[in-house]
């Protein structure tokens, strides 16, 4: 092969020679040790990837390898001229090759030790200078092309075949007149920029940067510019949008029970949850968003399981332990937790229903669900804010136990709209539980009241009981009081049947100030028409001269009978209030004072033993309030529905037949004893009063007079007294 030497190659590849010589265009083989020879060879026919004959390989020592018996030029020549992948005739390509795995020698290394240039080379490190000639590596250059000066490194090809037009851009015209990439006219080429500590950024730099580092740091604000002037397209965003500044207060702002998306708005801004890329809401583990309403609720709930106590006593020492909550919301979770508990037998029915393994859940969980189910089925309220709300309230007293409550609860939400399942007017059972009644005891209403007076009954229980107030005589000045129920925007509604006894229309105004300071003074104190249609009935039409109460409790009919006494002989009667527990004796005491009466004598006796304690005959009247099932008060002592037993009445109608007998021994011949319970039953009531007359006692009275008042959504309590006079 011949060469017509017009420039010296690099040892390493870095610069072409221009060797021309033979016919045919095509690249020289690998640039090895000696140089990359270019040129036009010898060859017969297109090379490997080439369309015209190309370069032959510059072979060391005779013998060419990897060399093909169709004398085709060397291994990756020159680019192809003729179009991508150009391979020339290959057939019978197999004869004569030197390929044979068996006879390859010995496995070369990755670093090329036969004395070959290219990447790696053993003597010196192969270099890329942009400046200079580059070396041969993939083939040569194509000479055939305009020669376009030295070329940078965004001005190559990005195929291997076909004309590719030229990159650079300094032909181009621009409208005015010289290139600019750049806001002040810098040269865009790299090699005239200088090194990077030569280089001047002042001229491209805005003036209106916050931070600059050649200010030592300086922080400039960005002007009059506020979060508000924000395009107004990102606020219009449904998952993007405006969110209230975290620095906007607007805790005066009122609260819904029933939307808890608006309740904790506030607990949002205040960065005290999150919002992820999907644009809903996550709060932080760990924390929850229940209203306090419903915690309190289920607090009750709690403390009334655990200690078997009623939901008056144990309320308002819980609520003291919500700090700051405001009384809408006590007043709520008063509500929710007395309906809990006046239903909880039909909710846990309910709320096995939709568990697979009921027993499983702890208490303080069936707690909350209780809270939940209840709002299901006897509030108006929806089912997202009572699912969301009892998800919240089941992790704020079992954190694990979240996924098991949302899981119930959601089927619970669907099982509601099937509830009580079935028809109440075809089904005695569907009747109570939608009443939410024991089977048993709805059973026994309908025997003995029939079943249209059953199910008011059972209805009037399930409502909220009516508030009345009665009148301390001793102190209270009736025109000042309703003055004061007037200016709180409340009427007064009077009895018909009992003096001294109002039905307040708004028990809010019991919130007033001006109403408040008068239960303070003991002008005024609360309890149903019932209580005070037999404190009424026991005060003697003649005044006695001693009176003996029997069940006294915490002083409620003992200040109404003075009350009674004071307004009808214009002063409070001597009297002895007995009771089986001394704490309440103490208890009366106290109201008592606060009332203005000072003629009552607390005893702690056994009323079963009374005599033992008493002398026989030593009062002229006596009131036995017996102890009784009190299934006439249930609206107001829900606890009694689900705790009561059917064996319960006729233990309470024995024990009170005995306390009868032992309560006469008391009265002076010519005397009165009223015999009071708060229940419906007739075996609690006349027929006690029967069997007792047919006793050997029972035959020295005889029955006067008889009152019983009928529980109503308006009404008073379900009431019973009777009143016997012992002959002279």
């Amino acid at each position: 092969m011949a060469y017509d030497n017009k420039g010296a190659g690099d040892s390493r590849g870095n610069r072409p020679s221009n060797n021309r010589g033979g016919n045919g265009h095509g690249n020289g083989g690998y640039h090895g040790k000696g140089g990359n020879s270019r040129g036009r060879g010898n060859g017969d026919k297109g090379g490997f990837r080439g369309s015209k004959g190309q370069g032959g390989y510059k072979k060391r020592d005779g013998e060419r390898k990897f060399d093909r018996d169709d004398n085709r030029g060397g291994y990756k020549g020159g680019k192809p001229q003729g179009g991508y992948k150009g391979r020339g005739d290959r057939d019978d390509r197999g004869e004569g090759r030197k390929f044979d795995r068996d006879n390859r020698g010995p496995k070369r290394d990755f670093k090329r030790d036969d004395n070959r240039g290219g990447y790696k080379k053993h003597d010196g490190e192969r270099k890329f200078d942009r400046d200079g000639d580059r070396g041969g590596y993939k083939g040569g250059r194509d000479f055939d092309r305009k020669p376009r000066g030295d070329r940078r490194d965004g001005d190559r090809d990005f195929k291997k075949g076909g004309y590719k037009k030229d990159f650079s851009r300094d032909e181009r015209k621009f409208e005015q007149g010289e290139r600019k990439f750049d806001r002040d006219g810098r040269k865009f080429d790299r090699d005239d920029r200088g090194s990077k500590r030569e280089r001047s950024f002042d001229g491209d730099r805005r003036d209106d940067r916050r931070f600059d580092k050649r200010d030592g740091g300086k922080f400039e604000g960005r002007g009059d510019r506020r979060f508000d002037d924000r395009p107004k397209k990102r606020f219009d965003d449904d998952k993007r949008g405006f969110k209230p500044r975290r620095d906007d207060d607007r805790s005066d702002a009122q609260v819904d029970d029933d939307a808890p998306r608006s309740e904790y708005r506030e607990h949002r801004r205040k960065g005290e949850g999150y919002r992820g890329t999907g644009g809903g809401y996550r709060k932080p583990k760990g924390q929850v968003h229940v209203t306090p309403a419903r915690q309190a609720a289920c607090a009750i709930g709690r403390v009334v399981r655990e200690r078997n106590a009623y939901v008056a006593e144990v309320t308002p020492a819980v609520l003291a332990k919500f700090q700051g909550i405001s009384p809408e919301d006590a007043a709520f979770a008063t509500k929710i937790a007395r309906g809990v508990t006046a239903t909880v037998g039909t909710l846990d029915e309910f709320i096995n229903r939709n568990m697979k393994t009921p027993n499983d859940i702890d208490e303080v969980v069936r707690d909350a669900m209780r809270v939940s189910a209840y709002e299901l089925l006897f509030l108006d309220k929806p089912a997202y804010v009572v699912v969301d709300q009892g998800v919240e309230l089941v992790c704020s007293v079992a954190p694990k136990a979240g996924g098991l409550a949302n899981a119930v609860l959601r089927r619970m939400s669907e099982s509601a709209k099937t509830f009580p399942f079935g028809n109440p007017n075809l089904s005695l059972q569907v009747l109570a539980r939608s009443q939410a009644f024991p089977m048993w005891l709805a059973k026994r209403l309908m025997n003995e009241m029939t079943l249209p007076k059953a199910t008011a009954f059972m209805h009037a229980c399930n409502t909220d009981a009516p508030v009345f107030i009665a009148v301390n005589s001793v102190k209270g000045d009736f025109e000042q009081i309703e003055e004061a129920f007037d200016q709180a925007g409340s009427l007064l509604e009077p009895s018909e049947d009992v003096q001294g006894c109002y039905r307040v229309k708004e028990s809010r105004s019991l919130r007033s100030a001006d109403v408040r300071a008068l239960f303070e003074a003991g002008e005024l104190l609360v309890s149903d028409e019932g209580a005070q249609t037999v404190a009424q009935l026991a005060m003697p039409a003649e005044e006695p001269a001693s009176f003996l109460e029997i069940g006294s409790g915490r002083g409620t009919k003992t200040i109404l009978l003075q009350s009674a006494a004071h307004r009808a002989f214009g002063h409070c009667v001597p009297m002895t209030s007995v009771d089986d527990h001394e704490f309440k004796g103490k208890i009366l005491g106290e109201r008592c004072a606060a009332y203005g009466i000072d003629t009552v004598e607390p005893l702690t006796a056994d009323a079963r033993t009374l005599s033992q304690k008493l002398p026989e005959a030593s009062f002229d009247a006596v009131l036995l309030d017996a102890p009784c099932s009190g299934v006439g008060t249930l609206r107001r002592h829900p606890e009694i529905r689900w705790r009561l037993k059917p064996e319960d009445i006729t233990s309470m109608a024995s024990i009170n037949l005995d306390l009868l007998i032992e309560a006469t021994k008391m009265v002076k011949p010519g005397g009165v004893i009223t015999y009071a319970t708060c229940t419906v039953f007739p075996e609690e009531n006349e027929q006690v009063v029967e069997r007792f007359l047919k006793t050997k006692f029972g035959e020295q009275f005889e029955i006067e007079e008889q009152v019983q008042t009928t529980l109503t959504t308006n009404g008073p309590d379900a009431h019973y007294a009777a009143r016997l006079r012992r002959r002279a």
